[in-house]
């Protein structure tokens, strides 16, 4: 995190390269417009930027020559995305209640390479035009348990060309078990660090599955003296872990009011950030001219849908971080029971034209001589959708 280094940039408009000093170059911050990456360097590795730069010809502009002149656009996404199997787990056998998760990790291991040699031909047909566009590679791995249950694991990347080939088998989020039963799993008292892990897993999964994300929390973080930082600390990993365009939150005006004063405290000013344009959309949106906030409840549930479907995590867990303990329980509905149950008891509505979403998927499946090839499905439901029919033909 907070690594420095830069980039090699060409002009989008003329030939002309040159550097460009960044935060964290190679994972968190972009270029949207006006220049290419050509290359990149890490400060900390000694030498490596003096060699990208004879590599290009350049020499080092001066120090103001930096990221600061860039227009920041502050998406949230201090970390990049990942899933431990260390920490509180999900996804467990039904037939031994052994955990999936470092058997999984472990196998995708072994096969990363199979998996990124049936990559490499489809990025050549993409650099000629073909094959469609995908916003993301899916892997249905098949799996079986070490008691001889037979099941399928469905491993997703976002996709983008510039982070191919995969290098570590963590750069893949698992979301899926077929036949692991959440409800089972995720059932009981757990502490507020345990719940933060299990819901993390869920927001990353419902980003990924579903067109639709809730959040209905009354408090995120304490409203104690000195607490500023770890308020937003929890506001970014919120925002971390959701995708603004599919993020609808409901919290108390006290609560943004409290992020609000904590952010200005330690030196995050909103309203800069708002003025320019550059603010998270989900927190632009609660700072706007008639925001939705709720008052009178206290009523804790975090879910993703789409027009067929819901899952639902519910309980007493505000997103705190501590060892208090807290009991939660994950569900799944069909989409009218849900609107019934939940939406419509705390004055929610969600658009239809919301729960729409279109794209391409880069299937990366296993045959069977054991080697993996390429596929690209488009989807005009929901991704959950597209991959089951896709695992369902295989």
């Amino acid at each position: 995190m907070n690594d420095n280094g830069g980039w090699i940039l060409q002009c989008k408009k003329c030939p002309t390269k040159f550097p460009y000093s960044a935060k964290n170059p190679n994972d968190l911050s972009r270029v949207l417009s006006g220049a290419k990456v050509l290359d990149s360097w890490d400060d900390e590795v000694e030498g490596n930027k003096q060699d990208i730069l004879a590599k290009y010809g350049l020499q080092e502009f001066p120090d103001d020559f930096a990221f600061k002149n860039l227009a920041i656009v502050d998406v949230g996404e201090y970390e990049t995305q990942t899933f431990s199997h260390t920490e509180e787990n999900i996804f467990y056998c039904s037939a031994c209640n052994r955990s999936f998760e470092p058997q999984l990790y472990t196998q995708l291991t072994q096969k990363l390479m199979f998996v990124n040699a049936a990559i490499r031909p489809y990025i050549n047909m993409s650099v000629k035009g073909r094959w469609g566009e995908p916003d993301s590679i899916i892997v249905p791995l098949n799996f079986v348990c070490k008691c001889g249950l037979k099941t399928k694991a469905v491993f997703y990347k976002k996709f983008d060309p510039n982070e191919l080939p995969i290098h570590k088998p963590e750069e893949f989020i698992l979301v899926d078990v077929l036949g692991a039963n959440l409800e089972l799993s995720i059932d009981g008292v757990f502490d507020r660090d345990s719940c933060l892990q299990v819901l993390q897993k869920l927001l990353i999964r419902w980003q990924v599955y579903f067109n639709k994300v809730v959040l209905a929390v009354p408090f995120i973080g304490f409203d104690f003296p000195k607490s500023d930082q770890q308020r937003v600390d929890l506001w970014h990993w919120i925002l971390k872990n959701t995708e603004p365009s599919k993020t609808f939150l409901l919290t108390r005006k006290k609560t943004l009011t409290s992020f609000l004063s904590g952010a200005s405290n330690t030196g995050l000013d909103v309203k800069i950030l708002k003025e320019f344009g550059l603010l998270n959309p989900t927190v632009d949106e609660l700072t706007s001219k008639g925001a939705k906030f709720k008052t009178d409840f206290h009523a804790k549930f975090y879910a993703g849908l789409d027009k067929e479907k819901a899952e639902v995590l519910a309980g007493s867990f505000n997103i705190h971080e501590g060892g208090y303990m807290e009991n939660i329980h994950f569900k799944s509905y069909d989409f009218k029971s849900f609107t019934a149950r939940y939406m419509n008891k705390m004055g929610l509505h969600i658009a239809p034209a919301a729960l729409k979403e279109t794209g391409e998927i880069l299937f990366v499946h296993e045959r069977q001589d054991k080697l993996f090839e390429a596929t690209v499905e488009k989807y005009s439901t929901s991704r959950r959708d597209a991959v089951m029919n896709f695992i369902s033909k295989l």
